[in-house]
C-alpha cells in the first residue's frame, strides 16, 4: 500500500508539473491582455487548446478510454504530450487497419511518452506493432537514452523515486496487469534499443 500511495503521489506531482505551465501561461497572457490586442489573444487561445489536448492525453494514458483506437486516434492524444513541439511521434507502422483494444491504449500512449523521455535534445518515436504481436517503441534523436527509472524497473532494481521517474514504474504496472512484458530489444549500434511490450504466451 506504501508504495502504491507513493507513485499516485507521484503521478499526482507529475500531472501538476505538466499541466503548471501551460495554465500559468494563459493566466499570465489573460491578465495582460487589453481590448483590440489580437496577438495576446491568439496566444491565449493557442495555450487553451494545447491545454485541452495535454489533459486529453492525460486521461486516456492515466485514466483509460472505453473504446479501442486506431493509429490516428493515438496519433491526436500523443499530440498533446508536453515535448510535442521537439518530438514527432510516428505511428504508421503500426499494423495497417488494426486498433488498440482500449486495455492497451494505455500502455501505448505511456510507452510513447516514455520515448519522449528518451529525446532530451528532441527526435521521433516510432511507435509499431499490433495487439496481438506486441507493441515496440524506438526513439531516435541526438542524446538518445532510455531514462534511467525504466532500466532498473526491467533489470528488477529499484528505480528512481518522484515525479520525473513516474512514467517508468506505471508503464510496468499498467503491462503486468494485463499480462504483457515489457524488456529492450537487440542492442543496436547507434542509439538506444527498442523497447518492446510483449503480450500474454499461449492460444489467441
Amino acid at each position: 500500500m506504501v508504495a502504491e500511495t507513493r507513485l499516485a503521489e507521484a503521478l499526482a506531482a507529475r500531472l501538476c508539473h505538466d499541466l503548471g505551465g501551460a495554465v500559468g501561461t494563459l493566466a499570465g497572457t489573460l491578465d495582460l491582455v487589453s481590448e483590440g490586442d489580437t496577438g495576446l489573444l491568439d496566444l491565449a487561445r493557442e495555450t487553451a487548446i494545447g491545454l485541452r489536448q495535454r489533459l486529453c492525453l492525460f486521461a486516456a494514458a492515466w485514466g483509460g478510454v472505453s473504446a479501442a483506437l486506431g493509429a490516428e486516434d493515438l496519433a491526436a492524444l500523443l499530440a498533446g504530450a508536453p515535448a510535442a513541439g521537439r518530438v514527432e511521434f510516428r505511428l504508421a507502422a503500426l499494423a495497417p487497419g488494426s486498433v488498440l483494444p482500449a486495455p492497451l491504449v494505455p500502455l501505448a500512449l505511456n510507452a510513447a511518452l516514455l520515448g519522449a523521455e528518451a529525446l532530451p535534445r528532441g527526435g521521433t518515436v516510432l511507435l509499431a506493432g499490433s495487439a496481438e504481436d506486441g507493441l515496440v517503441v524506438s526513439p531516435a534523436g541526438r542524446d538518445a537514452a532510455w531514462p534511467a527509472g525504466l532500466r532498473a524497473l526491467c533489470e528488477g532494481t529499484a528505480p528512481p523515486e518522484g515525479p520525473r521517474g513516474i512514467l517508468a514504474p506505471l508503464l510496468l504496472g499498467l503491462a503486468t496487469e494485463r499480462g504483457w512484458q515489457v524488456g529492450f530489444g537487440t542492442p543496436v549500434a547507434a542509439g538506444p534499443p527498442a523497447l518492446r511490450l510483449e503480450p500474454p504466451q499461449g492460444p489467441r
